[in-house]
């Protein structure tokens, strides 16, 4: 009996450690590419000259949270690591959070 109960409470465990990691995951990771007033191109983080991207276009506004190396959104540069948490809206990737992982 108090091995079923324990073999349960590890698998519900496992569980639910697996779909928090996977709901907490980000939706873009790459750098910065060109920014522009309100938005940016996600450039991947290594890039083979045979290969095509697809660089998405990411628009943020003074509601996206930033946070890592740098805490405002005016602090964003090109060429930072980032990963990005998106919404779709209007047809647009629009950032609620943005993640900097190095200057």
């Amino acid at each position: 009996m108090k091995r079923t109960i324990i073999i349960s409470l590890l698998i519900i465990t496992f569980i639910l450690t697996v779909t928090i990691l996977f709901l907490n995951r980000a939706d873009y990771h790459g750098k910065i590419g060109e920014m522009n007033e309100g938005n940016f191109y996600l450039a991947p983080l290594k890039v083979d000259p045979e290969a095509e991207y697809n660089s998405p276009v990411i628009y943020f506004n003074g509601n996206t949270k930033v946070v890592g190396k740098v805490n405002h959104i005016d602090d964003l540069q090109a060429d930072q690591e980032v990963k990005v948490w998106v919404q779709d809206g209007e047809g647009k990737k629009e950032a609620y959070k943005i993640e900097v992982i190095n200057e």
